[in-house]
This record gives C-alpha cells, sequence and structure tokens, in this order.
C-alpha cells in the first residue's frame, strides 16, 4: 500500500511489512508543509532562560538575641520576623560559623516556618545572640 500526500508518495510498504516513510520529515521541516517548531511540540525556544520557571534563593543572616527567648520548664521558644518567609517555601537554616557553639551547646533548632516567620527552640537558654543563616526560596 502506498499513501500519498498530494501527489507526493510519503509512504510506501516494505520487505516484509515493515513501512518505510519516504519524504515525511521533509513535511515537518522549516519550510515544509506541516513545520515542527519546539513551541508546537511543548520545548522551550532555543533562547529561553529559566528565570521565568524558578525563582532564586534568597540568602540572609538573622539575629537571634538572648533576650527574646521564652523559657519554658523543659525548652526555650523565639520566633523572629523572616520577610517573604511562607509555610511552603524551602529553608535551610543553620548557625554563622562564629556562633556554632552557642548554637550546638543549647541545641538551638529551627522547627516551624510560618507566614513571615522562623519560630526557634532550643533545650535551654543560650549564652549569647546567635547569628543564623537562612537560606530561603520557593
Amino acid at each position: 500500500m502506498a499513501v500519498y500526500l498530494g501527489n507526493r508518495l510519503v509512504l510506501a510498504n516494505g520487505v516484509a511489512g515493515t513501512s518505510l516513510a519516504n519524504g515525511h520529515a521533509e513535511t515537518h521541516a522549516a519550510g515544509g508543509g506541516d513545520e515542527l517548531t519546539p513551541q508546537s511540540i511543548g520545548a522551550a525556544p532555543a533562547s529561553h532562560t529559566h528565570e521565568e520557571y524558578a525563582t532564586k534563593p534568597v540568602a540572609m543572616t538573622l539575629s537571634l538575641p538572648r533576650s527574646g527567648w521564652t523559657e519554658y520548664t523543659y525548652t526555650c521558644v523565639q520566633t523572629i520576623g523572616v520577610s517573604g518567609m511562607r509555610s511552603s517555601k524551602y529553608a535551610i537554616v543553620g548557625p554563622a560559623p562564629i556562633d556554632w557553639g552557642v548554637y550546638t551547646e543549647a541545641n538551638v533548632r529551627c522547627g516551624v516556618q510560618g507566614y513571615n516567620s522562623l519560630t526557634f527552640s532550643a533545650d535551654k537558654l543560650p549564652t549569647s545572640d546567635i547569628q543564623v543563616n537562612v537560606l530561603m526560596w520557593g
């Protein structure tokens, strides 16, 4: 069996029932009757950037002042304001290298991401103010 597009043969029976495409790809090439572009098949254009697809991470250094902790029987808690933070965002939080000892000695950790806030808890009151680094995206 042969298939024609206009007067042009585009498909012919091959050997043992296989089909051979004759000229079919040319119809999809630039200037062909059924030209394919990256956009027409859902691909990004060659000149695209990823700026429009993903937000850039935001890095910041925040302070956990010693006076800002609320002490309870078995823990201490402090909530600080972080512009743009949401519970759905991704965040990596850790102490500034200079405050590593104070941070780990009190077992400080960030446990809650809220609307424009981060809440930290500690097993005991830290001995001084702590600087924390935050990387936020999403």
